[in-house]
C-alpha cells in the first residue's frame, strides 16, 4: 500500500516532455515603487482553447498566473515580503515571543537560474512543463 501511495505522489508531478501549448519569449520584469519591490513574469502563448496555466514556478517562488480575456500572455506577480519588520532582541527568551519566524518557501523543483515550471490544466488533468530561460527585460 506505501508503494501505491509513493507510485502516486510521483507519477502526478511527472514533467511533461512537450508543452501542450506554443510558449512565445517568456521574460520577467524586475519593479519597484516607496513601499514594496518584486518582479512580474510574462508567458505569452499562441492560443489555446484547452489548456489553462494556472501557476508558475520561477526564481524558487510559486506563482499564480492570470490572464486576461482577449489576451494571449499569462502574468504573474510577486512580490518580496518586507525585510524592515522590528524585531526584539532579549537576553530574556520571554520579550522575544512576539517575534514572527520567517516564512521559507518550498517549491518541489530545482530550477536552475532563470528557468521556469509551469502547472496547466488540460481536459480536466494537471500538468507540468518546463521553460528553460526566462529572459529579463529591463524598462
Amino acid at each position: 500500500m506505501i508503494l501505491v501511495i509513493f507510485t502516486q505522489c510521483a507519477s502526478s508531478q511527472k514533467m511533461e516532455t512537450n508543452a501542450p501549448v506554443t510558449v512565445k519569449s517568456p521574460y520577467f520584469e524586475k519593479w519597484y515603487d516607496l513601499d514594496d519591490a518584486g518582479f512580474t513574469l510574462y508567458i505569452p502563448i499562441e492560443k489555446s482553447e484547452n489548456v489553462i496555466l494556472e501557476y508558475a514556478y520561477f526564481k524558487q517562488k510559486k506563482i499564480e498566473l492570470t490572464k486576461e480575456e482577449g489576451q494571449s500572455v499569462y502574468v504573474g506577480k510577486y512580490t518580496y515580503a518586507k525585510k524592515n519588520k522590528d524585531l526584539v532582541m532579549s537576553s530574556d527568551p520571554k520579550d522575544e515571543f512576539n517575534n514572527t519566524v520567517p516564512g521559507i518557501e518550498r517549491i518541489p523543483y530545482r530550477l536552475k537560474e532563470n528557468e521556469c515550471v509551469v502547472e496547466y490544466v488540460k481536459e480536466g488533468e494537471k500538468g507540468h512543463f518546463r521553460i528553460p530561460a526566462v529572459l529579463e527585460k529591463i524598462k
